[in-house]
């Protein structure tokens, strides 16, 4: 018996119900700790969340052609235009390429065992959160800050700085790693935001405005740059390093209040450590390499780049982003 066959995954059940009908898949038990997940982190107006249904659809859909899809919807009535019209409209297929790489890692499947999870269940848990995290960080619309905040948020970042990376074309080209130069910086840049403010935030006539910051080398910021606005047109991919923080945001509160145990017979440690267990399903998703997947470097030390990544955000807040799919803003 192979490593694939030990483990089966239960196949999820096409329903067709649209997202505004979530609420039908309810009794669905595959999808139980996608409920869980998406109650908290996707919630509707009545606690019933239109995520699993959206999932569910995206995860029937994943294999049809352009043609299927359009006769699905139509049988579904969500769609009511012409093939050629659903044939414009953007689409991304929910990935799912990584079921063998979940399946046959050997300590990750010990983990969930230890941890008394269905293997089906969070299968499908672990699609739902990748799925959901593509959506938020690729080609998605953005809620652009205004200029101000951006800088302000790039300043308190430098804050906790030891080091600046510059690159060229894709490629480190400068790194400084001097107190005093990082200091200088962050003051050039503080005064700059000061200046900023105090001239966006007076009781000068526009043109006085326009004249000052175009003098500060930025013609045309004026007074309605301090008001956050949805762009449908700028597309952004959120860094990996943001993807890795919210996809542990959303395992962490499904895991929380969850206990390992031991395995019996089991013959081989096993981990019961719970962003161990984070640090795998990231490397199995591919957001990280092998180096995730392990419980200790080659000297024996416990790996904490998970945990570390995460400490270098606790005074951050997660960009507002829009799902395309999920219909959310997160």
């Amino acid at each position: 018996m192979s490593k694939e066959e030990l483990h089966q995954i239960e196949e999820l059940p096409d329903l067709k119900v649209s997202w505004h009908e979530s609420y039908k898949y309810l009794a669905e038990p595959l999808l139980e700790y996608v409920w869980e997940v998406a109650n908290h982190f996707l919630p509707d107006y009545e606690d019933v969340s239109a995520a699993p249904a959206i999932f569910a659809n995206r995860y029937a859909e994943r294999n049809l052609s352009v043609e299927e899809r359009y006769e699905r919807s139509k049988e579904m009535k969500t769609f009511k235009g012409t093939l050629e019209e659903y044939k414009k409209r953007e689409y991304r297929k929910l990935d799912d390429s990584f079921k063998e790489k979940f399946l046959t890692n050997e300590d990750l499947q010990n983990t969930i065992e230890a941890y008394k999870l269905n293997i089906s269940k969070f299968w499908y848990l672990l699609l739902f959160v990748y799925d959901f995290i593509e959506d938020i960080g690729t080609n998605a619309p953005a809620l652009n800050k205004s200029v101000l905040e951006d800088f302000s948020y790039f300043h308190a970042n430098l804050l906790e700085a030891t080091s600046i990376t510059l690159k060229k074309n894709n490629k480190k080209s400068y790194v400084v790693e001097r107190e005093d130069t990082i200091r200088i910086i962050q003051a050039a840049l503080q005064h700059f935001v000061n200046t900023y403010s105090d001239i966006i935030h007076s009781e000068q006539d526009r043109e006085t405005m326009i004249k000052q910051l175009k003098d500060i080398g930025l013609k045309g910021f004026i007074r309605n740059d301090l008001s956050s606005k949805i762009s449908f047109t700028d597309k952004f991919s959120l860094d990996i390093s943001y993807k890795k923080w919210k996809f542990t945001d959303m395992f962490l509160f499904f895991i929380e209040k969850r206990k390992a145990t031991t395995i019996p017979n089991k013959k081989v440690k096993v981990s019961k450590d719970k962003m161990m267990l984070v640090s795998r399903l990231i490397y199995t998703v591919g957001y990280d390499g092998k180096r995730y997947n392990e419980e200790y470097d080659s000297e024996g030390n416990k790996n904490r780049m998970l945990s570390n990544l995460l400490r270098r955000y606790k005074n951050e807040k997660f960009p507002f982003v829009i799902a395309n799919n999920y219909m959310v803003v997160s």
